[in-house]
């Protein structure tokens, strides 16, 4: 059984970002870009953008006691006889210097492709730097080499957009949510947010509706499919594929083949607990097998929560909300126990 309210639920009350946290995520992300257009980075600040999960909205509610992260870019103007790595270091000694930032408690890192600022039990920002340069596209930086290294965000997220729309805007409610069955519940741990949210896009076709026009038409509905999809595309790959999505990102790098292997026995694991739960005829059977993936998250409405949502709705699917305060244990695993 679909059981559409309580998958409603558990996106408002536990899966997605709550409203104070997306707020403050946006605050402090314009403090630090005015620190850093204030410093003297002997380059211009030029622009920022949101990167990754929070701009695709696929940003989740972590478990108890764990931080969440955010990506932006910072976009800087070419320096004729700067290096790759000058970028970063720039960035870096503007933030570590800066009264703020320089005197955290956990000092301002700088990491291969991103300067983080880390607020303490809280969250972590990554500021990615990049530049437009003048011989071809948008580049970010890899420190460790000093190397360019072409970037496409802007086309990414449009793709994803291009999926998502044909989905009513469940892909992103389906990502969200097999990003929850990975942090909270412990299915393929070592399958990274970039990966997951390309396989799931690269099933989503055109093909699909005219096939059959309700494959995406609510939450469960559309988690079934994707799984489903998902469990099917793995099986056709005994090794690991290249992940690309069509305007020529590639991702493969970022998927070694044991990280792949365990990927591809989780998702089949997952498509016959999904498809079993939504072939169910009994009402308390079915809420029990959704309950044994999800947790107790899984439930009909909390007359006591009052959450506003932060995503807007879209299109007919179950709309989603910011989520509630991620007061739901985390297991390790425990969602594959059965």
């Amino acid at each position: 059984m679909e059981h559409v309210t309580h998958f409603k639920n558990l996106l408002k009350d536990s899966v997605n970002l709550p409203d104070g946290k997306l707020m403050t995520l946006g605050d402090r992300v314009d403090k630090i870009y005015a620190a850093i257009k204030s410093a003297d980075l002997e380059t211009s600040v030029l622009s920022k953008k949101r990167q990754g999960s929070w701009a695709q909205r696929t940003i989740i509610n972590p478990p108890k006691d764990v931080e969440f992260d955010a990506d932006f870019m910072l976009e800087l103007e070419e320096v004729t006889g700067w290096s790759p790595a000058d970028y970063n270091d720039a960035v870096y000694q503007a933030l570590g210097n800066d009264p703020v930032y320089g005197q955290m408690d956990k000092p301002v890192e700088a990491k291969n492709r991103c300067i983080r600022v880390s607020y303490a039990n809280d969250m972590h920002v990554d500021v990615v730097p990049y530049v437009i340069r003048a011989d071809g596209g948008e580049h970010i930086i890899n420190a460790e080499t000093d190397e360019w290294e072409p970037n496409n965000s802007d086309g990414f997220t449009a793709w994803m957009k291009k999926k998502d729309d044909l989905t009513d805007g469940n892909m992103r409610r389906v990502i969200r949510l097999l990003k929850y069955l990975r942090e909270h519940r412990g299915w393929y741990e070592d399958t990274v947010s970039i990966i997951l949210t390309t396989v799931v896009g690269t099933t989503i076709k055109p093909e699909n509706l005219l096939a059959d026009s309700g494959c995406y038409a609510n939450v469960p509905v559309s988690f079934g499919r994707i799984v489903s999809d998902l469990a099917q595309w793995a099986r056709d790959n005994e090794t690991r594929p290249d992940v690309e999505a069509d305007q020529g990102t590639t991702f493969t790098h970022r998927w070694t083949e044991s990280k792949y292997q365990q990927f591809r026995t989780d998702i089949q694991d997952l498509d016959t607990k999904v498809a079993a739960a939504l072939a169910a005829t009994d009402e308390e059977e079915s809420l029990e097998l959704w309950r044994d993936l999800f947790g107790t998250g899984f439930k009909a409405a909390d007359s006591s929560s009052n959450a506003s949502s932060k995503f807007p709705k879209i299109g007919t699917g179950a709309a989603v909300g910011a989520g509630g305060d991620g007061s739901e244990t985390s297991t390790s695993r425990s969602g594959k126990a059965g």
